[in-house]
């Protein structure tokens, strides 16, 4: 199978073009390529990228530097967040390369269209694009760099190119046994010519893809070098605490910080369209300043919302029209003309990110120049706010990315920089902005409410026939944006894998003024929950079992590697055997370019669910870093569990009735069940795995519950529904 990106010919380039004098590289080696342009791959309803045909190549030197000393420096345009996006994409580079992995250097990428991510079109750590987007651009940078490295060997020994072999950042020719380190040539490569089309190694030949070295990130997160947002200093440097509108489409009214200036340390106010940001010598000077702060708001159109009128708005809004996602066949017809109607109304909350480290920025803004040091996912957008913000042009502001201390989706937006930008223009001085969890959980971009509701009509035979499902998601767009298609929010029930000959999906959006923002795997977070449960509901009304029920919808040519997965599932899970006490679940679906699929194992007393075990397991194509993925599904599972168990954000009078751990609390690693992972390594494109990992988990534990108690789970959390929840270890 080809790579999910479809990729146009490289241009040809000379080598002027492509060279940095050594004097800007140290005497090595540096050197990007025309990288392909990927024509497509994105999920349903996401815009793609403007067409890169005729465009110049990026920019040489971007991405590798082979330094004298050996030093391989590799500048990745992911950011780390916790997913291991430093290591995967150095794995990429570094398997063509050959290069010793004990000499790499990784670097975070500057804003730049150079680093634009050839699937998503944007310079962006989201939607498991990275290792997918890079696989083959990222291969073809490493494998010009070893094709380089050999000649210059070559031409200094006087062989042929094609007696000498590489390894581990040593070149050696065969017939003599003579060795050079990459070091030693990587000055006379950087004269040489870069080869347009370098040959690319087959799978059975790699050293590095599909192995699982120490993570680049984990010594320094260990010995406590690696330093976030939170820790970056700068000299006379101001710290900033803000307050913003309670209700969401707040705006400021007016202040008062006559009291405030009595506090010791404080030094300006900056006023920001929705609220305030007290400027001190000390982070707690300025939040006790903050407190002394009078404000006044414009409460806009969430006041006096509730999450009661939330969820009537929600249900009314499936007597509109909507948008027409899928329509495969006539699903009205085959219903009216079916045996049995199974007709369900399933519905998630909002739910907040809740990073471990806050939302913080440090700005420093002189004259129309800025430079920002913080963890962001999307870097340009955050570099065009700023700028727009400041009213200067985005060239003049300078990122400096760092580690996140977690984004999940939410250090895609950038209200925090913007803050802090303003902050240190109103200071005169570099300024730090941090965010208190109250603020950080009462002003984020949720994941959003949604309801869906569903008519599955059943043949004689208790075959699915047909199926019809009117989905609402209630958003506003993020930060202005235009409002995303159907195919988007309908995703993981309108792109499902399963063979329903009659099937309509119609998506209806709601703009209810509460910011809504990309949740670890996004849609597949809760649709499937959503369309899992319908069809076990199905299942169970044909008296079928759920696991053959779902293998009868994937017996077609495109659904082989879906149905390989549950058959995993099925087999690791025990799920045929016999169980005394113990109830399965299960869950598997298409995500983000892999196939993604959970059992859960659960005994229940009452309504206190113990969960045993999570079976999961994971279609990705090619594993490039097998150890990280089951890290990633391990963490997936958890933060979804998370949610399943007792994530809800409500609104009173337009607010946030949530504000820290104690309220919306976090799941505990006493409480974590045990996790068994298994791969599939099928060869294919790289699929996405730190987004879909979050998926499976809801769904299979809802099922679970219902085959121990017969008691249908329809809407999250699970607290709602009078149940508890204990933790097998203890």
């Amino acid at each position: 199978m080809t790579p999910t990106a479809t990729a146009r010919a490289a241009s040809t380039v000379s080598r002027r073009e492509f060279l940095i004098t050594a004097s800007a590289v140290g005497g090595g080696l540096a050197l990007s390529l025309p990288l392909l342009a990927a024509e497509d791959g994105l999920e349903p309803g996401i815009p793609r990228p403007p067409s890169t045909a005729g465009a110049p190549p990026r920019f040489p030197g971007a991405f590798l530097h082979v330094a004298g000393d050996g030093t391989i420096h590799f500048t990745n345009p992911a950011c780390e967040m916790g997913q291991g996006g430093h290591t995967g994409m150095s794995l990429i580079v570094m398997e063509e390369l050959d290069g010793d992995w004990s000499k790499l250097k990784v670097h975070d990428a500057p804003p730049a269209p150079v680093y634009n991510n050839p699937l998503s079109g944007m310079q962006g750590t989201v939607g498991s694009f990275s290792v997918r987007g890079w696989y083959i651009e990222l291969r073809r940078v490493g494998a010009a760099a070893r094709a380089m490295l050999v000649q210059a060997a070559a031409d200094q020994w006087g062989v042929a190119p094609a007696d000498c072999t590489t390894a581990r950042s040593v070149i050696t020719h065969k017939p003599t046994g003579r060795t050079l380190g990459y070091g030693a040539v990587a000055a006379r490569a950087a004269l040489l010519d870069v080869p347009q089309k370098p040959p690319l190694k087959q799978a059975r030949e790699f050293t590095l893809i599909g192995s699982s070295p120490a993570r680049v990130d984990v010594a320094a997160k260990v010995d406590g070098s690696a330093r976030y947002g939170i820790d970056v200093q700068l000299p006379g440097m101001l710290y900033g605490a803000v307050k913003t509108s309670p209700t969401l489409t707040g705006k400021l009214k007016s202040y008062d910080d006559a009291e405030a200036r009595t506090v010791k340390g404080y030094r300006a106010t900056a006023r920001l369209p929705d609220g305030v940001v007290v400027i001190a010598d000390s982070w707690w000077q300025a939040r006790k300043a903050l407190d002394k702060v009078k404000v006044e708001y414009e409460p806009g159109a969430l006041g006096g919302v509730d999450s009661a009128e939330i969820s009537r708005r929600l249900r009314a809004a499936l007597a509109e029209p909507g948008e027409v996602s899928r329509n495969d066949g006539d699903a009205a017809t085959a219903l009216k003309g079916a045996a049995r109607v199974i007709e369900a109304v399933y519905e998630v909350p909002y739910l907040a990110h809740a990073c471990m480290e806050p939302m913080n920025c440090t700005a420093s803004v002189s004259g129309d120049h800025c430079e920002l040091w913080t963890g962001v996912q999307i870097l340009q957008t955050t570099q065009m706010a700023v700028a727009q913000a400041l009213g200067i042009p985005p060239a003049n502001v300078r990122l400096n990315n760092v580690y996140l201390g977690g984004g999940f989706g939410r250090r895609g937006e950038v209200d925090y920089a913007v803050q802090a930008a303003l902050a240190a223009k109103a200071a005169g001085r570099p300024v730090k902005l941090i965010w208190t969890r109250e603020e950080d959980i009462q002003h984020d971009y949720y994941r959003p409410a949604a309801l869906a509701r569903f008519r599955g009509g059943l043949d004689p035979a208790g075959k699915l026939i047909a199926l019809e499902c009117t989905y609402v998601s209630a958003s506003s767009p993020s930060f202005g944006g235009p409002p995303v298609g159907a195919q988007f929010y309908t995703g993981g029930i309108a792109d499902t894998g399963y063979e329903i000959p009659n099937f309509r999906v119609t998506g209806v959006n709601k703009n209810f003024g509460v910011r809504w923002g990309f949740w670890r795997s996004v849609n597949s977070s809760h649709n499937p929950f959503m369309l899992e449960g319908f069809l076990d509901e199905c299942a169970r009304a044909a008296r079928q079992d759920p696991l053959q029920f779902r293998r009868a919808m994937l017996q077609g040519a495109k659904s082989k590697r879906e149905l390989a997965l549950l058959d995993l599932l099925a087999d690791k899970s025990g799920w045929s055997k016999p169980r005394s006490g113990h109830h399965l679940g299960i869950t598997c679906f298409p995500a983000f370019g892999s196939y993604i699929g959970a059992v859960v194992d659960v005994t229940m007393q009452g309504k206190q669910v113990t969960v045993h075990r999570v079976v999961s397991a994971i279609d990705c194509g090619t594993a490039v870093h097998p150890e990280n993925i089951h890290r990633q599904m391990e963490g997936g599972t958890s933060f979804g569990l998370t949610a399943a168990l007792r994530g809800k954000i409500t609104l009173k009078n337009g607010a946030v009735e949530q504000g820290n751990f104690a309220d919306y609390p976090m799941l505990s690693l006493a409480e974590m069940p045990v996790i068994e992972t298994h791969i599939i390594a099928t060869g294919e494109a790289p699929g996405g795995v730190g987004e879909p990992a979050t998926g499976p988990i809801s769904g299979a534990l809802a099922n679970a519950i219902y085959a121990a108690s017969g008691t249908r789970v329809r809407s999250l959390p699970l607290t709602e529904h009078g149940f508890t929840y204990a933790s097998a270890r203890t």
